[in-house]
């Protein structure tokens, strides 16, 4: 009797493990990563990856080229789970609350050689909402003490100027003009919460400098202890930002809320942060945000008064639209400050007005719409509140410039950056594919964040890059800054944006810009300089929206094969101008096994550029010397 239940207890056992084998095969199908290059973000269990706070990091990622997906607290629990991706982020605000055993998993997943991004309150919480009583759970990982809540009480968070070096903005990817040297006073004394070790010098701190506002303050934890690693950012508070060694692996800790600052329209440190943790820390290829890995300005006009056309004259004269492509946006009513005022361009009926229309799209600009009608007015009124008043004004400027141009209006410009949601989602309803954008200044195109949400889908912000306080040129002009430091900005964004393979919005009115000819000049010299060795282009804002809305349709992958690793893409359309950015330090010469592509070297990384295909199969081996440049498969 014992023989025969013997077999049948050893199937019943095997059927129990296939059961929870299956279980956790179904409890954690679609985690797995698609892609060898995958990061993964991790949420609470009852966190829906559609929440906001989750949708800024997923939408950052993927405005950045970079994969990253979502995992569950339990996933990284499970024993039966392994961890197969690049790096593992934990967010501010959405993970605050975490039990002994995920810290202890976080600890276990670095010790062993994993790459962690720890972003600000990230576990400070146990799960009834209580800090720990000393520190945070994972100073050790962070590298220094911080959430000292029984040390410091309500002052634990403080805000105040962030700084670093120059070359950690630069690594960071902080735009020229969005950082500035320290002031003096800020010099002395020396910090003495936390010593810090790496680059950082009394003679070289870079201050993070907001257009408008000057030295910008952040809010971030106090923290003590010295600082064993490479530090990126500090405050008088303590480390802001910085990068270590713990056992096998490797941290960042980012002492600010960048995914609370990117619903507040701030969002260039979550993308900086994100696109260092993964490029520089994780040396992982990315899809490139412009065409062909090409980098470049969009020289956005804001053409808004009748007094705007003997300026346009002045630069005509001066060979600056020989140049471009541009956005040009007009603002079309006869009048400017109130109605009846008549210093408008009155594009309706006034000859001249409409004559450069006519010019700038003739030599290859993109005109626009500049807001609603009667610019002043419409910038100084325009609420949350008034769209049923409003929205006229938007439809007669879009409507005469259309009948003006002869085409249809794919771009606009808020009057005084006066932008409420609602006109985001009109212009994207009616076409709209671009926009000139005053908030998240110092970033590249993106879906721009509120508290309620994204604005639109299909419909890119193009914030404005600002040099310090300033953002157009008469704005420069009024406070005085030189034509010498105006003509170094200019370059150092034309050679930022051609380095780091990304477009950036520079804007101006023609008045401003007529007081700073001949640095324009020189300037637009240096960017021929730099197209003639192709690594530069100018763009329109609707040209750089209407790829990014292509690029939002490709599908790619990195996998490994054996000592190998395989970029395969696709598109229902074509490939061609999207291209992929590796490392040569990690990677050797790719080698195109299907579809077509150009590749070169440039500034250590290998660019790949798609050429007409649907399909796209790249092979990637491991560092070696080579001289050979192919430039296409079969």
């Amino acid at each position: 009797m014992k023989a025969m239940l013997k077999p049948k207890l050893a199937i019943a056992v095997a059927m129990v493990l296939l059961t929870c084998a299956a279980a956790v095969v179904y409890h954690n199908k679609g985690i797995a990563p698609v892609s060898a290059d995958t990061i993964l973000l991790l949420l609470p269990d009852s966190l829906s990856d559609k929440d906001i706070q989750v949708q800024v990091w997923l939408d950052a990622a993927a405005e950045e080229g970079f994969h990253l997906q979502v995992i569950p607290d339990s996933a990284l629990l499970d024993p039966m789970f392994a961890i197969k991706a690049a790096g593992l982020i934990v967010p501010d605000q959405i993970h605050r609350h975490a039990n002994d055993a995920l810290v202890g998993a976080l600890h276990h997943y670095v010790q062993q050689g994993g790459a962690l991004m720890l972003v600000y309150d990230a576990c400070t919480w146990d799960l009834n909402g209580r800090y720990a009583t000393r520190s945070s759970r994972l100073s050790d990982l962070a590298g220094v003490d911080y959430a000292l809540y029984d040390r410091f009480g309500t002052d634990s968070i403080l805000s105040g100027n962030v700084w670093g070096s120059t070359q950690a903005m630069q690594d960071l990817g902080i735009p020229p003009g969005a950082f500035a040297p320290i002031k003096e006073k800020r010099q002395s004394p020396p910090l003495k919460r936390v010593a810090m070790h790496g680059p950082h010098s009394a003679d070289d701190r870079q201050v993070l400098v907001g257009y408008l506002y000057g030295e910008l303050e952040y809010p971030s934890f106090q923290t003590t202890g010295e600082y064993q690693g490479k530090a990126l950012l500090q405050t008088t508070n303590g480390i802001v930002a910085g990068e270590k060694d713990h056992g096998a692996g490797r941290v960042l800790f980012v002492n600010l809320p960048l995914g609370y600052l990117t619903t507040r329209t701030d969002g260039m440190l979550l993308h900086s942060f994100l696109h260092y943790f993964a490029e520089e820390m994780l040396q992982l290829p990315h899809l490139a945000n412009v065409p062909d890995g090409i980098g470049g300005v969009v020289m956005n006009w804001h053409i808004d008064a009748a007094s705007a056309l003997k300026p346009l004259t002045m630069l005509r004269k001066a060979g600056i639209f020989n140049n471009g492509p541009f956005s040009a946006d007009f603002t079309a009513g006869p009048d400017v400050d109130e109605f009846h005022d008549g210093k408008g361009l009155n594009l309706q009926n006034d000859a001249e007005s409409r004559s450069w229309v006519r010019f700038l799209i003739e030599h290859g600009n993109e005109v626009g719409s500049h807001g609603g009608w009667i610019h002043n007015y419409f910038g100084r009124n325009l609420s949350d509140s008034n769209q049923e008043s409003f929205q006229q004004y938007l439809e007669l400027n879009k409507k005469t410039i259309e009948e003006s141009t002869g085409h249809p209006v794919h771009e606009y410009s808020a009057p005084l950056g006066n932008q409420p949601a609602w006109v985001t989602r009109w212009l994207e309803k009616n076409n709209v594919v671009a926009y000139y954008f005053a908030g998240d200044s110092g970033m590249g195109p993106t879906r721009v964040y509120r508290d309620n949400g994204r604005d639109g889908d299909r419909i890119w912000a193009f914030p404005i890059l600002h040099f310090g306080t300033e953002a157009s040129l008469e704005e420069m002009h009024m406070g005085s800054i030189s034509e010498a430091a105006v003509q170094n900005w200019l370059t150092n964004v034309a050679d930022f944006t051609s380095g780091k393979h990304v477009v950036r919005l520079v804007y101006s009115h023609p008045l401003g810009a007529s007081r700073y000819i001949e640095t324009l000049q020189t300037w637009f010299q240096h960017t021929r300089e730099l197209t003639g060795e192709g690594r530069f282009r100018w763009y329109t804002m609707s040209q750089a929206a209407n790829f990014l809305n292509e690029r939002q349709e490709v599908t790619w992958s990195i996998q490994h094969r054996g000592a190998n690793s395989v970029l395969t893409a696709s598109h229902h359309r074509t490939l061609e101008h999207e291209a992929w950015i590796f490392p040569d330090s990690k990677y050797g010469q790719p080698r195109v096994t299907k579809g077509f592509a150009d590749i070169h070297d440039q500034d250590g990384y290998w660019i790949v550029a798609a050429k007409d295909c649907k399909n796209l199969n790249v092979s990637l081996a491991e560092r070696q010397t080579s001289n050979a440049n192919p430039q296409a498969g079969n």
